[in-house]
């Protein structure tokens, strides 16, 4: 039996950090995160180190799962029997509106120190040829650029530039052959083929987003399209490269390596508007030189963030810019080099939830670390060129799925290393150059108490806002 009660989470300052624990509760309401085969503790050094966006969580110790919720939430508070506890920080207050919880009590304990992150250097394939050979058949690439991971099912989508396609391959099977979701028609452009496909994109409905650079064009398909079928032209959009979706909003952001531009499609339709640069080529702040990379951070600090290659360095910019704003450089900007203060070729990036930057160095052949308001970046995977395991070649893409995120390089195979983040471990894998190489993909397997979770909350109620969480 489910007893149902009002809850609501304040912010507030205080001291030291304390945790608060009810057991056998769990908290209903608008999810930032949820996590897989993560400790209780590990999971509380998420909540603590995100400087006041996360106070609250649920936390399921059978399937090592958990949920984390925003700060200033309005949320229901579910008794139940499910093996979960409900914590919650000093920074909290919870009121109960409705009514008191009588059956359990909160106790209180501190946090756990929360550590930085630390790869291992050591790859394995997961798709593609481990010695580096390209092909056209279903089990290998040819140079893939744009990656995107499905983590409920466990299933990897790669842009395979080479042979004009778009693969899907499960990664629970690593020795699976692929299937062809779009293009494999040929050379072209029209809308069931791809002439150098770059960039790779699936917003909230499913729906799949191809940038093609050669063709100029931006080209969407349906969430069950296969080889046969013809997308939609999206919009024009000159070099077109790589991709980044707001999952809460569907725009599309796309990078425009000839114009100097990130477009934005808003809403996922009409005309693209200008979100970065679209002031010429330039070093200036204003401007763009080449970009490649785009990276949209909806969960966190709300920012554009654009890999300029030729400027070798990454741009911040504020949440809805125009041509009008002007960057902010958070990572390189110190000439070519490979120095800690500098990047060779910036090719892409991604977020992590403390605002720390990766980044895809490709002329450094390294994966580079730029914590927030640093002068200079720290290599975790890479520095050198060439095909052993510990090598990179050339990476173009970086991604991670811890925060459902993706890593993504050049290359003729994938590749796996395994990390600890803030003593969370999780996985890597990425896509080489040539011969080896790699970039991170983040494997999170799909814990059975989501399914269980959803089916009380839809048993329990109708409103659909009850209903919405970060899906993986």
């Amino acid at each position: 039996m489910f007893w149902i009660f009002f809850v609501l989470l304040v912010f507030s300052t205080g001291g030291g950090i304390f945790i608060s624990k009810i057991d056998n509760n769990i908290l209903i309401g608008n999810i930032s995160n949820s996590l897989w085969n993560i400790t209780q503790n590990q999971c509380i050094c998420e909540m603590t180190q995100s400087n006041g966006i996360i106070s609250t969580l649920n936390y399921f110790s059978t399937n090592q799962t958990c949920q984390l919720f925003y700060t200033n939430d309005s949320s229901i508070l579910v008794e139940s029997n499910l093996n979960s506890s409900l914590i919650f920080t000093n920074q909290s207050a919870i009121f109960i509106a409705q009514n008191q919880i009588t059956s359990t009590a909160a106790s209180t304990t501190t946090t756990t120190v929360c550590t930085q992150p630390s790869w291992s250097q050591t790859a394995t394939t997961i798709f593609g040829s481990q010695a580096g050979t390209s092909g056209a058949n279903l089990t290998l690439l040819s140079n893939p650029i744009g990656m995107y991971y499905d983590g409920p099912n466990s299933m990897l989508t790669v842009v395979d530039y080479g042979n004009q396609r778009v693969l899907k391959f499960s990664l629970n099977n690593p020795s699976s052959v692929a299937t062809v979701i779009a293009g494999s028609n040929g050379v072209g452009c029209n809308m069931s083929q791809f002439y150098l496909p770059n960039g790779i994109g699936v917003d909230s409905s499913g729906q799949l987003y191809v940038s093609d650079y050669q063709c100029n064009q931006v080209v969407t398909f349906p969430s069950n399209s296969n080889s046969t079928t013809s997308g939609t032209l999206l919009g024009s959009v000159a070099g077109a490269a790589l991709i980044s979706i707001n999952q809460l909003t569907n725009d599309i952001y796309v990078v425009s390596y000839y114009g100097n531009v990130v477009y934005k499609f808003v809403g996922g339709s009409g005309s693209p508007v200008v979100a970065a640069g679209g002031n010429g080529n330039g070093n200036a702040l204003n401007q763009l030189s080449y970009p490649v990379g785009v990276y949209y951070d909806y969960l966190y600090t709300n920012s554009l963030y654009v890999a300029d290659s030729s400027n070798n360095r990454v741009l911040k910019f504020p949440s809805n810019s125009t041509s009008a704003n002007y960057g902010t450089v958070v990572a390189g900007g110190n000439g070519p080099g490979i120095g800690a203060n500098q990047l060779n070729d910036s090719r892409s990036i991604v977020v992590d939830s403390n605002g720390t930057l990766y980044i895809a160095d490709a002329g450094n052949n390294r994966i580079q670390r730029w914590l927030q308001n640093a002068t200079n970046g720290t290599t975790i995977v890479g520095g050198t060129q060439g095909a052993a395991s510990n090598q990179l070649n050339w990476p173009e893409t970086v991604l991670f799925d811890k925060y459902v995120h993706r890593n993504l390089d050049r290359g003729l195979n994938i590749t796996r290393i395994k990390t600890t983040l803030r003593q969370h471990e999780i996985s890597f894998a990425a896509i080489n150059k040539s011969k080896s190489g790699s970039t991170l993909y983040i494997g999170i397997k799909q814990a059975e108490n989501i399914n269980e979770y959803e089916r009380i909350v839809r048993d329990l109620f109708t409103n659909e806002h009850f209903l919405r969480r970060v899906a993986t």
